[in-house]
Parts: structure tokens; sequence; C-alpha cells
């Protein structure tokens, strides 16, 4: 995946040499994907924007080791796979995920590569019904394995090609599907044991 024209090659170079208008560019174009996968792995809207900021803090002052401007889109998602992961083990220590502070709203960010379900026209009862369903399917992805859940936001939330996966996770195309095709398997028990 090339680099977006939004944020070309020199807005690269531009952050590297630690132009701040730059980064700040940077910021701008990529800070809904960062905060909406980081919500999709955490459920807790505090710490996705907190993660978010730390991923942002993290590209800044590691952006030089970067060799190929070009795949910075690559770099940045490993990046925040990595704090995802990282965050995940860290909360999950300290039994974070057995309290009850998964329920904050759903909220759907414009720009997310997934189509967005939400849409103001919908009257009131359509909207709180694909509001709900968005809620179902957060607390799903919640009672999933992290591998698994990682599968289901790449590639349905996030939108990545199974190719970009498989180079994103060092797995082969094929082993990709499958364990994605599983992981749907999975995430449909999962709903089906409890209503929304």
């Amino acid at each position: 995946m090339e680099i977006s024209p939004k944020v070309g090659k020199e807005v690269v170079e531009g952050c590297k040499s630690g132009d701040r208008k730059a980064f700040e560019k940077i910021v701008l174009f990529y800070q809904k994907r960062v905060f909406n996968f980081a919500y999709r792995m955490l459920g807790n809207m505090e710490e996705a924007k907190e993660l978010a900021q730390e991923i942002f803090v993290s590209v800044f002052l590691s952006i030089r080791e970067l060799r190929e401007e070009v795949k910075f889109d690559a770099w940045l998602r490993q990046i925040t796979l990595n704090h995802c992961r990282n965050r995940w083990k860290f909360l999950k220590r300290r039994q974070y995920f057995n309290m009850d502070s998964i329920d904050d709203p759903i909220e759907t960010e414009e720009g997310e590569t997934q189509r967005s379900v939400r849409d103001p026209s919908d009257p009131p009862d359509v909207r709180y019904e694909k509001k709900a369903v968005q809620e179902w399917i957060r607390k799903g992805l919640l009672k999933m394995s992290e591998d698994q859940r990682e599968l289901i936001v790449l590639r349905d939330f996030q939108g990545l090609s199974y190719e970009e996966m498989g180079t994103l996770l060092h797995l082969p195309e094929g082993t990709v599907k499958s364990k994605v095709h599983r992981a749907r398997m999975g995430l449909r028990e999962i709903l089906g044991k409890y209503e929304h």
C-alpha cells in the first residue's frame, strides 16, 4: 500500500527532519484510523484515546528509523498493533477486563475504512437499533481471544487485504484466510449466545 496522496513522501521526510507541521498533518490524517483500531481492540474509549496519543508520540520519536517512506502506512500499522497488544496484556494482568468498565457508548468515526453504519437521515429508532448492534458486536469482540479479535478488526473494520494482513502478521496469505474464517465463525458463535 503506498502512502496516501494526502500524506505524501515529502510530509514523512519533513517529519523525519523534525518538522512539527508535517507531524501534525500525519496525526490529522491517521488519528481516526489509529483510534478506531485501538478502540476495537480494547473496547474502552478513554483507553483508546490515551493509547492513540502514545502511538503518535512513538511515531514522532522513532520515525527517523523508517528507511522507506512509501511504507509508512505499514510501519504505522505495525506500531499500532504492537502498542495495542502491549496495552491489552498490561490491562489483562491488572484484571481490568473483569470490571464493568467497558460500557462506553460506541462511536463510529468518519474516515474509518469500514462503511459507517450511522446515517443522520435514519429515523431515531433505526439509529438506536444500529447503535445497539454495534455495541453487541463490540462486546462480542472483547470475548474473543486477542489473536482472533485482531484478525476481525484488521479485516472487517480496518479493511486490510489478506496480503496486507499476511505482511503485518508474518503469515502466509492462505493461513490468514483460514484464520479469518475461523475467527468469524468464533464471533458468530459468541454473538449467538446472547441477544443484543
